[in-house]
């Protein structure tokens, strides 16, 4: 019977339809084609974000979304909800909403596998590899586009991109000026006001971007709300030899705390149920700066190179009756990079190198004697890499090679207190790729690709979920290199057709892994997903994604994954028991996702949306009594359009108001699940002078 619910979108997928063309000559925010002078400055801009992407004709798998895709969409929300409208991405937030902590996954892969980059610069923490967007709420609103790779995809900057990498683009010195206003309001007292500007490039070849945010929310379940504020900001000269040009951005959130899931007899009572005191609670100052100078070296080269400096603090309280306890971190990040791209007749020469140093201090207390701490231990992790990619043309095919060296090392300062000295581990990993393209007139590719990427456990792989090694745990979390690192091998294949009236997407692949870190369905004392090693494991499956116009008013956009996900062996920490040929947990075979708009004129649009998941495990065990169920969610849209500069936005989401799931974890016998918000409502405002 759940085959049934999926056959609807079937029709949709297939459809013999057309394409409003992403690949279009460009416009500025405004509306305006730039002159080719602008165009020119726009692209050499645009250098350090291309260093890590994949263009349409390579063979690698890709999807990206624009500035309109991401418009269309956004009411404020969490990077992983923009992005589950691409082909195998799943979600789900603590609070069952829309803002705060999200998380993704990937081919069913989570997100401290997956790299995140900004113009290049690495966004995940690397200690931790974990990307933390709730941090600076609001950030989508000032990113120009997003290209996501899947599979492990071409070398970048930052943590292993062994799931995918997702890199994103702020908007553009060379943009138009204006003022915005944009505001949001919404279910469980929602909103966000957000005004920003841009001056264009002024008479001095200066010019400046910057965005203000103020956001909140009391969140679906109980006191789960957070609220927060950010800066986004960025600035440049733009001179006949170059572009210099800097991008930051801060942010300040403070968040009810709701990492916990409930029991499903629970959930039957009280769907909205939260079994975190509203004691508990956290706050977070993360800061990023970024200076890039863009010099053309000849025609035929251009260097770049990038300074940027990531800094964090804050902490989160948790109850372990009767005593509330506090535990803080502190980071800094700084690196560089250098980033060479050649281009002559057929060939195009990419390299780069990355060094960066990270130190992040960890303490606790009990409150309210913050400033009494019972530990404190700090990691410091080091990383220099380097990649070179090479692509060649030869009539219709395009070769590509690609290779990236990394030579990561981490060290450990216990607290003054524990007398103990732990070795520091070192890891040095080689991730080749290759692939070749055969594209007839541009509108036809077929590609094949293979490429192997190995990556480092985090510290809390490492540290078997401790947040502090003393004398009591010592012996329990062993040697640092007691987990190994897991290395994936990633074979694709895959078809891009695009005309003037469909634009489709399809890839097979399989990835094999070693030695794969995978979660075990289980959460440490603070709240962290627990993972060990399995020794071989893969997934594999079809992804689709079509973009289409039967008729000039109407649109379908539909993304599709089928996939086949096995552990080959698996054996369970707290009975011993050994289960083969096992599903991995929270990784469903299907998930469609299918958008339909009609533009009745060019003052009023109308959407909807139809989101399919099949079931999934909560654990690695595939027992039937731990399983995420199917779930299929509806949500419509209606766009009215004043002028050419202020439009409404009105969205509902889940409007047949059901209970569901995408997440949870096997606690004490019994499924617990995080649910997701019912039916809710958002309104957003825009206004541009």
């Amino acid at each position: 019977m759940h085959f049934l619910k999926y056959v609807y979108f079937l029709p949709l997928l297939l459809s013999n339809t057309v394409f409003s063309s992403t690949f279009a000559y460009p416009e500025n925010d405004n509306g305006i084609r730039p002159t080719t002078d602008t165009l020119k400055k726009q692209q050499l801009e645009e250098v350090p974000v291309h260093a890590v992407r994949a263009e349409r004709e390579q063979p690698v798998t890709t999807g990206t979304l624009d500035k309109e895709a991401i418009k269309n969409n956004y009411t404020g929300q969490e990077m992983p909800v923009i992005l589950s409208r691409t082909p195998s991405v799943t979600w789900y937030s603590d609070g069952g909403h829309y803002t705060g902590y999200s998380y993704m996954r990937l081919r069913g892969i989570d997100q401290t596998r997956i790299n995140f980059t900004l113009n290049g610069v690495p966004l995940n923490e690397p200690e931790d590899q974990g990307a933390y967007f709730s941090n600076y709420p609001d950030f989508l609103n000032s990113i120009r586009s997003i290209q996501i790779q899947r599979g492990v995809g071409l070398s970048t900057n930052g943590t292993a991109s062994f799931a995918g990498s997702v890199n994103m683009e702020s908007r553009l010195l060379n943009d138009t000026s204006y003022t915005e206003l944009g505001a949001s309001f919404g279910s469980y007292s929602t909103y966000r006001i957000s005004p920003e500007f841009s001056t264009g490039i002024l008479k001095n070849n200066w010019s400046f971007y910057g965005r203000y945010s103020n956001a909140g929310t009391d969140g679906f379940r109980e006191h789960s709300g957070n609220k927060g504020q950010s800066f986004f900001y960025s600035g440049g000269y733009i001179g006949k030899k170059g572009i210099l040009k800097f991008t930051g951005f801060t942010g300040v959130s403070k968040n009810e705390m709701s990492y916990l899931a409930v029991a499903d007899s629970a959930l039957k009572h009280n769907y909205r149920s939260n079994p975190l005191s509203s004691d508990e609670n956290d706050e977070f100052t993360q800061s990023l700066l970024m200076l890039s100078y863009i010099a053309p070296l000849s025609k035929n080269s251009i260097l770049t190179t990038t300074v940027y400096y990531n800094y964090l603090q804050g902490g989160y309280s948790i109850l372990f009756a009767p005593d509330l306890y506090k535990f803080s971190v502190q980071s800094n990040f700084y690196g560089g990079i250098l980033n060479y791209q050649f281009q002559k007749n057929k060939l195009k020469l990419n390299t780069g190198l990355h060094c960066n140093d990270y130190t992040r201090y960890h303490y606790a207390s009990v409150l309210p004697l913050e400033s009494k701490w019972l530990y404190k231990n700090h990691g410091n992790k080091k990383e220099v890499a380097a990649y070179l990619k090479l692509s060649y043309t030869y009539k219709q095919w395009i070769l590509l090679g690609d290779v990236q060296a990394r030579h990561v090392q981490f060290n450990y300062s216990a607290d003054k207190n524990t007398p103990l000295s732990i070795p520091p581990v070192q890891w040095q990993f080689l991730n080749p790729k290759a692939g070749a393209s055969y594209s007839l007139n541009n509108k036809h590719v077929l590609y094949i690709s293979t490429g192997r990427t190995s990556r480092e456990p985090t510290r809390n792989d490492m540290f078997a979920g401790y947040d502090n090694i003393d004398s009591l745990n010592y012996m329990e979390v062993g040697a640092l290199n007691r987990v190994k690192p897991e290395t994936v091998t990633d074979f694709e294949a895959g078809l891009k057709l695009l005309y003037a009236k469909l634009a489709l997407d399809a890839n097979i692949f399989y990835m094999q892994f070693k030695n794969e870190i995978a979660a075990i369905g289980q959460l440490s004392y603070i709240g962290l997903p627990l993972r060990k090693n399995v020794n071989s494991s893969y997934r594999r499956g079809v992804e689709l994604s079509l973009t289409a116009n039967p008729f000039q008013k109407l649109n379908f956009i539909s993304n599709a994954a089928f996939s086949t996900n096995r552990i080959k062996s698996y054996t369970t920490d707290y009975d011993s028991v050994t289960y083969t040929n096992v599903q991995p947990l929270l990784t469903p075979r299907v998930i469609i996702d299918q958008t339909i708009n009609y533009r009745f004129s060019k003052y009023l649009l109308i959407g909807a949306n139809g989101r399919y998941m099949s079931m999934a495990f909560l654990d690695n065990t595939n027992n039937t009594n731990f399983m995420v169920p199917a779930s299929l969610i509806f949500n419509a849209s209606i766009e009215l359009r004043f002028l050419k500069h202020y439009s409404i936005n009105f969205m509902v989401n889940n409007i047949t108001n059901t209970r569901y799931y995408t997440s949870g974890y096997v606690q004490n016998g019994q499924p617990y699940y995080f649910a997701m918000a019912t039916r809710n409502y958002f309104m957003t405002l825009r206004a541009r002078f």
